[in-house]
């Protein structure tokens, strides 16, 4: 199998959001949207150190994003507003080449955003950089997500996205102190390409 290769500072456009990689000059919003979500997101993610403040969750943040991305397995991208909110985070986790090009998707609404279609919007821009040729984008064939079934917020954004179900795994993944049950969705390229449009959304890479 091919080793994952470096896949720089990508970026998507879509209509009213910009997905790119967070930057030193993020934090004090980063920070207000961790404060405004922690118990939207409680639920549905495994939680960070508690001893860990604030500002040291954006700086592992920032690194891991920038460690994915040098060694081709994460491309992980914060979306703001035209007015520099934190709409939310989204990322392709686990990116494997050779015979698989394949991803799982993540992605985190901010609590003061949601119901505005920005999940919809971020994923659907997540989606066009994994799919799109370099160099705007990873060239994969199938990304892959887990949702709690619970989670009704979450799985409508991955079916407005494209995604289908495919099962269930059950005691999948470890969240506030419970293994849970996760709906397992994938779409593939020809799939995105065939049944939902990428049209508006500008995919790019940056130096």
């Amino acid at each position: 199998m091919r080793l994952p290769e470096p896949i720089g500072r990508l970026t998507a456009a879509t209509e009213r959001l910009v997905l790119r990689p967070l930057q030193e000059d993020d934090r004090l919003e980063f920070e207000r949207v961790l404060r405004v979500s922690r118990d939207a997101w409680g639920p549905w993610t495994p939680a960070h150190d508690p001893s860990l403040s604030d500002a040291e969750i954006f700086r592992r943040e920032i690194l891991r994003a920038t460690h994915g991305a040098r060694a081709g397995t994460h491309l992980r991208l914060a979306a703001f507003t035209a007015d520099g909110a934190l709409a939310g985070l989204f990322a392709l986790n686990e990116i494997v080449r050779g015979a698989f090009q394949s991803a799982y998707a993540s992605w985190q609404v901010a609590a003061d955003l949601v119901g505005r279609g920005y999940g919809t919007e971020g994923v659907s821009g997540l989606l066009a950089l994994a799919f799109r040729d370099a160099p705007t984008g990873l060239g994969l064939h199938r990304v892959q997500a887990n949702v709690m079934p619970a989670n009704a917020a979450s799985l409508r954004i991955a079916e407005k996205a494209g995604f289908r179900r495919e099962g269930l795994a059950r005691a999948y993944l470890k969240i506030a102190g419970a293994w849970e049950d996760h709906v397992m969705l994938a779409t593939t390229r020809e799939e995105w390409g065939g049944g939902k449009s990428d049209e508006g959304i500008e995919t790019a890479p940056t130096l």
